[in-house]
């Protein structure tokens, strides 16, 4: 009940809407209790026994029968007509209200979505996020627009009727009641059969749309692999599972329905027998009587059992806007001040004041973290995977907090300021460039929205991607598919770099900005990435030495904690971890020069064998001759 209310809350704006919306369904309710009056006028007149009467009597009687048959049909038209646009006024009221409604709700799901902490999607898949953005809110649609104008028309039907059947005939009406537990027996016994086979089938199609969606996305090891046949028998094979399960369901519905039917059609025999008794015998009543009340009879039994089932529905849809609610009520960890700080100069100097931070509260994956980077300086994070360093620098846009300890920018703590003012400052380059489905101008300007197609094309010129953004078609309107997708990772990340150079951040994070590419791609970000660097604060993740070499301190971190720090000279032969790295980086480069200059050998060997092989059948053929 309380999340029936919560979602009333999200209507409350529509509430003249819903008013009038409702009113209608009890104005076509009511109005389609009218036609079995005008069928009993009809009957209940002397039309049914007029080739019985006289021919004198048939003149007399004609016209004013004419009249009454022409009323009742423009009477049951006219109805119609208003009980169709009533109708359509009010599925139009509740159509648009139920739009509104999502609307309403998905944008302040996503918006608070927006705020939540990075560790609310660490721990949770993006499909079950998407899942709540998309079909459990489409459920409240459905609960407003559908459901709940069901609830009101199906109760309103039912009041009308018992209390038409009984002003009618009430010894007929208890007879319509008492039948009433034998429908509501058949649709209880037939009910966990389909609630089971339509459960089965909806956990089976989210299997496959799981597997769908690894098959879409692995396409390239399925092909690799060569298992596009057994991939597809197994697809075929779940798919006939929830054929199976459909069909199951279907076929006791069917039962349901061809036994609701038959109860009715019992009803409907037991009513006129016991009403012909009453016509006969007792004087009780009129043809035209027993044939309203048998029409009525058979709007009385389906809106029940239509309520039980919306009752089932609803029950659905709340556990989907329960879902809908946890995530409104999952609050954000990181909170910013009511007043917070705002840095209208920001300098750039980023310290870590004895910072501690776990994701796990029984283990620490920093540990009194000390350090000071002065404005358009570069610090350089090494050590081993898992050491922390990712870790540390997602403390700088406050993606964290610190368990212990503070960070601080220009000598405030992070947590005093305010969060969109603090990310301002801040450009990341990551290894995995993220771009987004749409044009390279819109990646490029997505720091700065209003930045003008000249700012653009310099900070491509500055990325080193100006050149290879020309080269296609459409030029800075080329589209580059699904995350990028239409890009080799070369560009990607030059994409990316310009992206924050037109950012122009006082603070610049790069995490192993070229870890993944080739020599000559790295060569050209790494022009970028210097070019980027100049006269600002920088902290840098690198496994590469190269990257490095020329920082003004580098920090290595080994188990969460500082191990060693100094410039490259200072650490090269000072006989701990970052000198272990260099020896293991000199060697596999080594090993990379022996293997190149061993291609080269092989490469000039094959040739000359095969001049000497070209002199020799030479030989052979002058000496033939």
């Amino acid at each position: 009940m309380d999340l029936f209310l919560r979602l009333l809350q999200f209507a409350a704006r529509y509430r003249a809407g819903l008013i009038f919306a409702i009113f209608l369904v009890f104005v076509t309710t009511g109005l389609g209790m009218v036609p079995p009056y005008f069928t009993r006028l009809l009957v209940d007149s002397q039309l049914s026994n007029y080739h019985a009467l006289e021919p004198a009597a048939q003149q007399s009687l004609q016209t004013e029968l004419w009249a009454l048959v022409l009323a009742v049909c423009g009477g049951l038209m006219g109805l119609r007509l208003a009980i169709a646009i009533v109708s359509y006024v009010r599925s139009m009221i509740m159509v648009v209200i139920g739009n509104r409604v999502v609307f309403d709700i998905r944008q302040q799901l996503y918006r608070h979505l927006q705020r939540l902490s990075m560790r609310y999607f660490e721990t949770r898949s993006t499909g079950r996020i998407m899942t709540r953005i998309l079909y459990d809110v489409q459920a409240i649609q459905q609960t407003l627009t559908g459901n709940l104008v069901d609830i009101i028309t199906n109760s309103a039907t039912v009041v009308f009727v018992i209390v038409l059947i009984f002003w009618i005939n009430w010894r007929l009406g208890l007879i319509a009641i008492g039948i009433l537990p034998l429908y509501v027996f058949n649709f209880l016994a037939w009910r966990p059969v389909i609630r089971t086979a339509s459960t089965e089938a909806r956990e089976q199609f989210s299997e496959i749309s799981g597997r769908l969606n690894d098959a879409i996305s692995g396409i390239r090891v399925i092909k690799a692999f060569t298992r596009e046949r057994s991939e597809a028998r197994r697809f075929v094979h779940e798919v006939r599972e929830i054929i199976e399960l459909n069909v199951k369901a279907g076929r006791a519905r069917t039962w349901l329905s061809v036994i609701s039917t038959f109860v009715t059609g019992v009803a409907s025999v037991i009513v006129i027998y016991v009403g012909g008794r009453e016509i006969l015998f007792a004087g009780r009543m009129s043809y035209g009587e027993l044939i309203q009340f048998n029409a009525y009879l058979t709007m009385l039994y389906s809106p029940i059992i239509q309520l039980v089932t919306i009752n089932e529905q609803i029950q659905v849809a709340m556990a989907a806007i329960e879902r809908i609610f946890e995530l409104f009520d999952t609050a954000p960890d990181i909170q910013e001040r009511r007043v917070p700080v705002i840095l209208h100069r920001c300098v750039g100097e980023v310290e870590f004041d004895h910072v501690y931070f776990s994701y796990d509260p029984n283990e620490d994956v920093l540990q009194d973290i000390c350090l000071t980077s002065q404005p358009g300086t570069v610090t350089a994070l090494v050590g081993r995977s898992g050491s922390g360093k990712s870790t540390l620098i997602n403390l700088i846009p406050r993606f964290y907090d610190p368990t212990r300890g503070r960070v601080l920018l220009d000598g405030v703590d992070l947590r005093d300021l305010q969060i969109t003012n603090l990310r301002k400052q801040i450009g990341m380059v990551m290894q995995d460039s993220f771009l987004f489905a749409g044009t390279l101008r819109d990646n490029i300007k997505y720091g700065r929205p209003d930045a003008t197609d000249a700012e653009v094309v310099q900070a491509a010129i500055a990325a080193n991607a100006h050149d290879f953004v020309t080269e296609f078609t459409d030029g800075y309107e080329s589209r580059v598919g699904e995350r990028g997708t239409r890009l080799s990772g070369g560009q990607r990340q030059r994409i990316s770099i310009a992206r924050a150079i037109l950012r122009n951040p006082r603070i610049l994070i790069l995490d192993e900005a070229t870890s993944a590419l080739d020599s000559e791609s790295e060569a050209a970000i790494q022009d970028a990435l210097e070019h980027l660097m100049q006269g600002r604060t920088t902290f840098t993740i690198a496994h590469r030495l190269s990257t490095v070499m020329n920082a003004d301190e580098i920090i290595v971190l080994d188990y969460g904690k500082i191990v060693e720090r100094g410039t490259h000279a200072e650490l090269a032969t000072a006989g701990g971890i970052y000198e272990m790295l260099c020896e293991v980086q000199f060697k596999q480069a080594v090993e990379k020069m022996e293997e190149h200059e061993d291609a080269l050998r092989a490469q000039q060997d094959d040739g000359r064998r095969k001049r000497d092989s070209g002199g020799e059948r030479s030989e052979d053929g002058g000496d033939d001759n």
